[in-house]
């Protein structure tokens, strides 16, 4: 096993952030088949900056507020699963990603956010976030393939 670097975090990130990017695109889908605004969930998470006004229908800067907050905590996490799997190529890292997908879901909407904005935890919808978050975790397995792709970027120095 070799030792987690860098690459390993980028590798994470570099998977962390699509993945994020495919749960937004979940929820939004699941938000307009359901007749509500697409942008539902980024204004909910948008209320951690603006309060509970930023719920809304429509586009505004809460929206964009909340696509960033995504972005960063599960780009962010991202990184943190690249330096704990490296360059692990397990048979079943597709299913351990999707559990820690869900994993993260509960540890963020049943402890966290209650904390630090219970209208989040409180208006989400469950069962799209769940699987939003299945589908991030599973995204997350391919950082073992991005770790070495970045591998030979890497090792050579940078020509000017």
């Amino acid at each position: 096993m070799t030792r987690p670097t860098l690459r390993h975090a980028l590798a994470g990130l570099q998977a962390g952030v699509p993945g994020a990017i495919v749960m937004v695109l979940w929820v939004m889908a699941v938000s307009l088949f359901n007749r509500h605004s697409i942008w539902r969930v980024p204004n909910l998470f948008g209320t951690t900056f603006y309060g509970p006004e930023a719920y809304r229908g429509g586009f505004s800067m809460a929206s964009a507020s909340g696509l960033a907050l995504i972005l960063v905590i599960y780009g962010c996490l991202g990184a943190i699963w690249g330096i704990g799997f490296g360059e692990q190529r397990r048979a079943f890292l597709l299913v351990i990603g999707a559990l820690t997908g869900l994993a993260v879901y509960f540890v963020f909407f049943r402890l966290i956010w209650n904390h630090f904005n219970p209208a989040l935890a409180l208006y989400a919808p469950t069962r799209a976030l769940q699987v939003g978050h299945i589908l991030w975790g599973m995204m997350l397995a391919r950082s073992p393939k991005y770790a070495a792709r970045l591998a030979p970027q890497l090792a050579t120095p940078w020509s000017t």
